[in-house]
């Protein structure tokens, strides 16, 4: 699965009582941290609690407007959970927050700082029980020296390394860029495959300055490696972020970008009889839709006024199924479904017009994925 996003807690009603909660308490006193130092300390029972959460120690440090720093609390003793601070006109302002950016359950927060001035670090117990042994590093940031963007062919194969240089996501995992040129209605399969970490595979295209992901994925090339495929949708430059899937993993990656053998214009139908359950396969040899998935047709032999229920279920992609008629090569849709009552299968109840010959589009719901489906039609009484 792919990874979870955190997300800066507001936390700053809370943390305005922490002065005065700090002081009852007479074992919150703030304590001191330099930036590229390591401390070691120990929460206690006598250690006070807020935020609905455990116990906590303050730590204040200075810090200059721009500097570029993170701080890391690690324990295996309890689940840490850090908050940045800064005192605001009396009111304790809580900058970024985090309970797991550390990996497992340790904590890190990344930050610029935002002007010259003294910062708090409150390194607490996620849980309200949680006691023990951590240390809490304050270091900074490396600068990211390798964040340029670099170029790929289609057609090659080739070597990067993710590293604490490189640039960060939201999520506190590192990523490179490659850019690639390709042309409107190229099939392009793009693999990222490493040993040392879980990969992840962004692939869109810069808009307006922005990154614009159109597709990703974590494990689509077996493994912890990935894979993309593609359908070029005009001319033009394309993006690919290769990342990883958990925050502070890197090394070494390869990074390949194939072209896959056209698409076959339209789908060889196949019978489906009622209240027969048949097998099919959604790949690479099946052809596309306009929105870039596969697709396979079955046909029907159904009466005017047959009353239909049409499931088609998957346990690899989320399923949708349409029902119609094939005229010169294209498809009339009369009904379609996306999930019905279990999930991402679909389930389909329609009446048919007239007597005839029908086609059943069984394809993915979006983008080109693939697997196996099963597909049941039912004449309702």
């Amino acid at each position: 699965m792919r990874r979870m996003q955190y997300v800066a807690a507001a936390a700053c009603a809370v943390l305005a009582a922490m002065p005065a909660h700090a002081q009852r308490a007479g074992t919150a006193q703030q304590r001191t941290i330099r930036v590229g130092q390591t401390v070691n300390a120990t929460l206690a029972q006598a250690d006070p609690r807020m935020s609905e959460r455990g116990r906590f120690q303050v730590y204040s440090f200075t810090a200059r407007k721009g500097q570029r720093v993170v701080a890391t609390m690690r324990s295996k003793d309890f689940d840490a959970y850090l908050t940045v601070a800064r005192m605001v006109s009396g009111i304790t302002d809580a900058l970024e927050t985090d309970d797991d950016r550390g990996g497992e359950t340790d904590a890190r927060v990344r930050f610029e700082v935002p002007d010259d001035g003294t910062y708090l670090l409150v390194a607490q117990s996620l849980s309200e029980d949680g006691t023990g042994a951590y240390t809490l590093a304050l270091e900074a940031a490396p600068e990211p020296t390798t964040a340029a963007p670099r170029p790929i062919r289609v057609g090659q194969s080739v070597s990067g390394r993710l590293t604490d240089t490189d640039a960060l996501l939201d999520d506190d995992s590192w990523y490179d860029t490659w850019t690639l040129t390709a042309t409107k209605g190229q099939r392009l399969q793009i693999e990222m495959s490493a040993d040392s970490f879980d990969t992840f595979l962004h692939f869109g295209k810069m808009e307006n300055g922005e990154f614009q992901s159109s597709t990703t994925d974590d494990d689509g090339a077996g493994g912890t490696n990935s894979r993309v495929r593609v359908t070029i949708p005009e001319d033009g430059e394309y993006v690919i972020r290769a990342n990883s899937v958990k925050a502070g993993e890197s090394g070494a990656y390869t990074l390949a970008v194939t072209e896959r053998q056209p698409a076959p214009t339209t789908a060889t139908a196949r019978a489906i009889e009622p209240n027969t359950e048949v097998t099919g396969t959604l790949d690479d040899n099946d052809p596309v839709t306009e929105d870039g998935s596969f697709y396979d047709y079955w046909t029907y032999q159904g009466r005017s006024g047959e009353r239909l229920k049409i499931t088609m279920s998957s346990e690899e992609f989320d399923t949708y199924v349409s029902v119609g008629t094939v005229q010169n090569g294209a498809f009339n849709e009369i009904s379609s479904n996306d999930d019905g009552s279990e999930g991402t299968n679909s389930e389909l109840e329609v009446t048919l017009p007239s007597s005839g010959t029908f086609t059943i589009r069984a394809k993915a719901l979006s983008g080109e994925n693939s697997g196996e489906y099963k597909l049941k039609v039912e004449p309702q009484r």
